[in-house]
C-alpha cells in the first residue's frame, strides 16, 4: 500500500509538529516518549523531513556500543611504490596505516543531518555518554582514532530522541545529566476521531469501516490498564481486510479470525490472569456487544 509509511497529520499532532520545529530550530534536542504504537517514529520522521536536509535513523538495542556510533579500525592499508625507472637502481617505499571506517553518527555530525534515535533507552547508558558532550559542547568525542580525539558539530545537525517509558521491558533507566538537556514531549494516545483518519487514509478503507473497527479497539482498551491494542494492531486488521476485501462485520468469520489472531496477544499482556481462550472470548463478545448495538 503505497499510503502505509505516509504521516497522516491531523489537528491531534498539529501543535507537537509546531513545537518541535519551533525547539529544534532554536537548536533544542527533542525527545519523544509514549507507548508503543502511538507513532513516535512516524512523527519523527515526518519532522525531520520538514528541515530538507539528509536523515540519519539510529535504532537503540542493548548491544550497541561506541563503535557504531563512531566507528572504528578495520585493519590496515598498504601502500607500496616501486621505482626501477633506472634499471641499475631499484627503490621500494611502503606506507602502512589504519583503515578507520566512520560510524553514523559521525557523518551525521560532519555533514548537518537531522539524527532520530528511536528508542534510544535500549541502548546502554555508558553507551549514550557521548551524547553529553555533543548536545552541550558541540564536540563528538572520537575514540581509538589516534590524534583525532573530537570532531566539532555541523551547525545545522539537530537531532530527535524517541522512547518507550521506562516500565517497558528491555530498557534502561537514562541519565539525568542526559535528560536535563532534552525536551521531553509525552505523546497520548490519539483520539478516536485521528485513529479513523490516519486508518482511512494510510489503508484505503471505507471511513464507517475503519470507524467501525477503532470503536471495537477503543472497548478492548477499557479493558485494562495501558495503550493496546494499539494503532499499529488496527492498521494491521485494516490493511488485511483492505487487501483481501474481507468485510469488516463483526459477525463475519474471516474477519473475527483476523481480529483474535492480531489482538489475542495485547488482550493477553492486559488481562494476565485470563487464558488465552478466556481472552478470545472476551474479544468476540465485545464484537458480539457491537453488532447487536447497531
Amino acid at each position: 500500500m503505497e499510503n502505509v509509511d505516509k504521516f497522516v497529520n491531523t489537528p491531534f499532532f498539529e501543535s507537537v509538529i509546531e513545537r518541535t520545529e519551533q525547539y529544534i530550530r532554536s537548536g533544542f534536542p527533542v525527545h519523544f516518549v509514549g507507548p508503543s504504537g502511538v507513532g513516535k517514529t512516524s512523527l519523527a520522521i515526518h519532522i525531520a523531513r520538514k528541515f530538507n536536509k539528509p536523515v540519519t535513523i539510529l535504532r537503540g538495542h542493548h548491544e550497541m556500543s561506541n563503535k557504531d556510533l563512531l566507528g572504528q579500525q578495520y585493519g590496515y592499508v598498504k601502500k607500496e611504490v616501486v621505482d626501477n625507472y633506472i634499471h641499475s637502481v631499484y627503490k621500494k617505499e611502503q606506507e602502512v596505516r589504519p583503515f578507520w571506517l566512520s560510524g553514523e553518527l559521525v557523518e551525521a555530525v560532519l555533514n548537518g543531518h537531522t539524527v532520530i534515535y528511536d528508542e534510544f533507552t535500549r541502548s546502554r547508558p555508558e553507551t549514550n555518554n557521548i551524547f553529553l558532550s555533543l548536545l552541550e559542547e558541540k564536540v563528538l568525542p572520537i575514540y581509538g582514532k589516534g590524534k583525532e580525539s573530537f570532531i566539532e558539530c555541523h551547525p545545522d545537525f539537530s537531532i530527535i530522541f524517541t522512547s518507550n517509558p521506562e516500565e517497558y521491558a528491555g530498557t534502561f533507566h537514562t541519565q539525568d545529566a542526559l535528560m536535563d538537556r532534552l525536551i521531553t514531549i509525552n505523546l497520548e494516545p490519539c483520539d478516536e476521531k485521528t485513529e479513523i483518519e490516519i486508518i482511512t487514509l494510510k489503508t484505503g478503507l471505507e471511513r464507517k469501516d475503519s470507524a467501525k473497527l477503532v470503536r471495537l479497539l477503543s472497548e478492548l482498551r477499557s479493558l485494562g490498564n495501558g495503550y493496546s491494542p494499539s494503532l499499529r494492531s488496527s492498521m494491521m486488521i485494516a490493511l488485511i481486510c483492505k487487501e483481501h476485501s474481507i468485510p469488516v462485520r463483526n459477525r463475519d468469520k474471516n474477519y473475527q479470525n483476523i481480529c483474535l489472531d492480531v489482538l489475542s496477544r495485547p488482550i493477553k499482556q492486559k488481562l494476565p490472569h485470563l487464558s488465552y481462550s478466556s481472552v478470545q472470548e472476551q474479544i468476540l463478545k465485545e464484537m458480539q456487544k457491537k453488532e447487536e448495538s447497531k
